[in-house]
C-alpha cells in the first residue's frame, strides 16, 4: 500500500466551495478509502490505499460537495523528496512564507522560461517553490501568476503545512 497526499484545490475559501473535512472523511470511507485523514480545513488528504486515489477523491468532491477542481496528489516518499530538495534553504526561518506550487500537469520547458527571471521561484518537475520573503498578500510574484504563466492549474501550501502533513502521514 501507498501512503498519498491528496492537496485539494479551491475548497473553503471563504464563503464558497465549502468541503467539511470530516464529512469529506466519511465519504471517502464509503468510496472504497477508509481510514483516511484529513490536515486543516484547506483541503489536505492522507490516504494509505494501493489505488489511485485521485479519481476518486475529485468525483467525491466534485459529487457530494458541488467543487470540480484537480486533485493534487503525490506519494509520501515524493514529498518528503519535495521538501528535501527546497532550493531556498534560508526560507525555513520563515516557513509560512516559503510555499510550495503542486502542479496537475508537467509545465513546458518554454513556459518554464517565463518564470527564469525570478530569483525566488524554482520550478522542480511538478512542483514550483516560492520564496514569498516579506509578504504573500499583495505579492505579485505568486501562485496566481505562476499558474497563468504555466497555463496551468494548480494549488499552494505553506512550509508549515506541508511538514505537518508529511508528519502525520507518517503514523498511518
Amino acid at each position: 500500500m501507498t501512503v498519498w497526499i491528496a492537496l485539494l484545490r479551491a475548497v473553503n475559501l471563504g464563503p464558497r466551495n465549502k468541503v467539511p473535512m470530516a464529512t469529506l472523511r466519511d465519504r471517502l470511507a464509503a468510496e472504497g478509502l477508509p481510514g483516511c485523514r484529513t490536515h486543516l480545513q484547506s483541503g489536505n488528504v492522507i490516504v494509505d490505499s494501493p489505488h489511485d486515489v485521485a479519481p476518486i477523491i475529485r468525483e467525491v468532491v466534485r459529487r457530494d460537495f458541488g467543487v470540480d477542481e484537480p486533485v493534487m496528489v503525490r506519494s509520501r516518499d515524493r514529498l518528503t523528496e519535495i521538501l528535501a530538495a527546497n532550493p531556498f534553504p534560508a526560507a525555513l526561518v520563515r516557513p509560512t512564507l516559503l510555499r510550495v506550487l503542486f502542479l496537475a500537469e508537467h509545465p513546458s520547458p518554454d513556459r518554464v522560461r517565463l518564470l527564469e527571471e525570478h530569483d525566488d521561484i524554482r520550478v522542480q518537475g511538478r512542483e514550483v517553490y516560492l520564496d514569498y520573503r516579506t509578504h504573500v498578500h499583495g505579492n505579485p510574484r505568486n501562485a496566481a501568476m505562476v499558474t497563468r504563466r504555466l497555463a496551468l492549474h494548480g494549488t499552494e501550501r505553506n512550509w508549515t503545512t506541508l511538514t505537518k502533513t508529511l508528519e502525520i502521514s507518517k503514523t498511518m
